[in-house]
C-alpha cells in the first residue's frame, strides 16, 4: 500500500468525532480508573491532527503528522496498530484499533521487562450512537493460550464480544503478538494483530 493509500484509508474510516470511554487496568486485569473521552481527527491543510479530551479532567492531548508513521500498520478495512518497529527485553507499548462503521474498539498494551504492566481498553462510537463499556469496576480474567511457541500468551475477554491476546511474561523464543478480536453485531468478526518475529522485528501485515 502506497503512502497516499495508507493515509487515505486511515482517514476514510477514522476521521471525524468519536465519543467514548477509556478504562485502565493493571497487569492482572483489575480496573484502576475510567473516564469519558472526546476524540476529533481532522485533515487540516495536509496535516492529520488528533485531539483527545478527557471529559473528567478537561485535559487535552494532541498529535499531528502529515503521513502515518512508517511503524503504523494500516489494514485496508481501516483498522490500524502502532508501536515500536522492534521489541526486546526493554519495556514497550503498542496500540491496536478496530473500526466498524460508527463504532471502534481500541487497546493500549504496556509491556514491562518482566511481563504485562497495564491494559487500556477503549469503547468508542460516533456521536448519537449508544455503545457503552461494561459496568464498573471491570475485572478481567485471563486464560493461557495453547501455543507451540516458547513465549507464553494470555487471552482476555473485556466483554462477551471482545477478546484480547497479550504476552504474559518476558520475551521468549519465536514469534510474539498482540491480537484484538471483535464480534460486532450485524457483521463479520474483525481481527487485527501486531506481530514480531523471533529476533524482535515487526512482521508486516498479511
Amino acid at each position: 500500500m502506497s503512502d497516499a493509500s495508507r493515509r487515505a484509508t486511515l482517514l476514510a474510516h477514522n476521521a471525524g468525532t468519536w465519543e467514548g470511554w477509556f478504562v485502565r487496568c493493571d497487569g492482572r486485569g483489575r480496573e484502576l480508573e475510567r473516564f469519558a473521552s472526546l476524540l476529533t481527527v481532522q485533515d487540516q491543510q495536509g496535516t492529520i491532527e488528533a485531539a483527545l479530551t478527557n471529559r473528567s479532567s478537561g485535559s487535552v492531548r494532541r498529535m499531528a503528522f502529515q503521513q502515518p508513521p512508517a511503524e503504523m500498520q494500516i489494514d485496508p478495512r481501516g483498522h490500524w496498530s502502532l508501536g515500536p518497529d522492534r521489541i526486546g527485553a526493554w519495556p514497550w507499548v503498542c496500540e491496536l484499533c478496530l473500526v466498524v462503521g460508527p463504532r471502534r474498539r481500541r487497546v493500549v498494551v504496556r509491556h514491562g521487562s518482566e511481563g504485562l504492566e497495564s491494559l487500556v481498553l477503549v469503547w468508542e462510537a460516533r456521536p448519537g450512537v449508544v455503545d457503552p463499556p461494561p459496568a464498573a469496576p471491570l475485572i478481567l480474567s485471563s486464560r493461557p493460550l495453547a501455543s507451540e511457541a516458547a513465549a507464553v500468551r494470555l487471552v482476555w475477554q473485556p466483554d462477551p464480544r471482545l477478546e484480547l491476546e497479550t504476552m504474559a511474561g518476558p520475551r521468549g523464543v519465536g514469534a510474539e503478538q498482540v491480537l484484538l478480536r471483535w464480534d460486532p453485531e450485524g457483521t463479520a468478526v474483525q481481527t487485527l494483530r501486531r506481530a514480531y518475529g523471533s529476533y524482535g522485528a515487526l512482521i508486516p501485515l498479511g
